[in-house]
């Protein structure tokens, strides 16, 4: 991976748990760290669920985004966590169905990501 992708990772690392937190996951508690790698297309991040003690671990292995209609959408390919039950949930629930992703993001997320 060369320096500027690494750094543009590290950028969204840092900026991208806010957004999410107020966006997607605002219902589900919060993430509490995040780890990209766009050119291997895998994001690693642990979360604090509402009613829970302790966080889960979540790896999408795989990922895309996609363009439709004029809207960015978030793809899960191959995804696992620290618990086998979520696991099992998310890879019924969650791989191959597009997330659309903020609208005021989208276009940065597209070339960034």
């Amino acid at each position: 991976m060369g320096f500027f992708q690494k750094t543009r990772d590290r950028l969204i690392e840092k900026t991208a748990p806010a957004v999410l937190n107020e966006t997607v996951f605002r219902e589900y508690g919060e993430i509490t760290s995040l780890e990209i790698d766009s050119e291997d297309k895998t994001i690693h991040f642990e979360a604090l669920l509402r009613g829970e003690k302790d966080p889960i671990r979540v790896e999408i292995l795989r990922y895309e985004i996609v363009k439709r209609d004029g809207r960015a959408f978030f793809v899960t390919k191959e995804i696992r966590t620290s618990r086998e039950w979520v696991t099992t949930l998310t890879r019924k629930e969650l791989v191959d169905r597009p997330i659309p992703l903020p609208q005021n993001f989208s276009g940065l997320l597209m070339r960034l990501l």
